[in-house]
């Protein structure tokens, strides 16, 4: 039980490290559109939502591979604290001056990036060795 809470929470954790980690490199690509303190124009926007898919793939993918048990169990609990976060986080900055569409976009690809992080990894077990 406890390896199993592990591995949700840790999953997360560096889920949220890694779109965190993203912000330099956006900053490097958009120079002066995407800074602190500022909304960015939708180029940087959509350019860090499928970072995000990207990182959400990742740490579902690791999520399953790393379930002491049922790796679809995990992967929905991930799921669901990952979806709970973002509902609380975006409740205070809904009217903040960034674009709707931007916030719902990580709500609706969250789902679908613990769906294919899942089945690559049961691709991976499932497939016999060499």
């Amino acid at each position: 039980m406890l390896k199993s809470i592990a591995v949700v929470v840790g999953s997360y954790l560096l889920s949220i490290v890694l779109v965190l980690a993203t912000d330099p490199l956006l900053s490097r690509l958009f120079p002066g559109d995407f800074v602190k303190g500022r909304v960015p124009s939708d180029t940087p926007l959509i350019a860090s939502t499928a970072l995000f898919v990207v990182v959400s793939i990742l740490c579902a993918w690791l999520c399953a591979r790393f379930a002491p048990g049922r790796a679809a169990r995990h992967v929905l609990w991930f799921f669901i604290v990952g979806e709970t976060m973002g509902i609380a986080a975006i409740i205070p900055n809904w009217s903040k001056g960034w674009p709707h569409w931007y916030w719902l976009s990580w709500l609706l690809t969250w789902p679908v990036s613990c769906w294919i992080g899942l089945r690559l990894a049961g691709r991976r077990v499932d497939s016999p060795s060499a």
